[in-house]
């Protein structure tokens, strides 16, 4: 008598099956995890390209340029903490002045969802965004 061909029985294949969704599910909430983080740190880059052509503007015309903090928000809870203060407060209706010379008050920004967040401050000479903090 001839033996049955060799194969996988159905509850090894429902094994096998399990162990892939799982290790694909882990592997998608990482790449979640990591696109979260990213646009946290998009919207900061984003914000120092406005900060950066609101300077340029500035040293082109000699004339003050005025920024809505909350055109830097890039979708994120923005709050900021200005010169002197320990805490952070939101941006509503606050603005930055950008004068030439280079000089504007040196601020700290920080973006935040839920409990991630980055902070970066702004450099008040050159409009550049330096010494980034985060929590991601």
């Amino acid at each position: 008598m001839k033996p049955s061909a060799a194969g996988f029985t159905l509850l090894e294949m429902i094994v096998v099956l399990a162990i892939a969704a799982l290790i694909i599910g882990i592997g998608a909430g990482a790449a979640r995890q990591i696109s979260e983080d990213h646009a946290l740190r998009r919207a900061a880059y984003d914000a120092e390209g406005i900060l950066m052509q609101a300077m340029t503007r500035t040293q082109a015309t000699a004339q003050t340029q005025n920024v809505a903090l909350e055109d830097l928000s890039g979708g994120f809870q923005l709050t900021v903490r200005r010169a002197g203060t320990a805490e952070f407060v939101a941006v509503k209706n606050q603005r930055l002045l950008l004068r030439p010379g280079g000089l504007c008050e040196p601020l700290t920004l920080r973006w935040q969802r839920g409990t991630d967040w980055i902070s970066t401050t702004l450099d008040p000479l050159t409009a550049t965004l330096a010494d980034t903090e985060d929590n991601l």
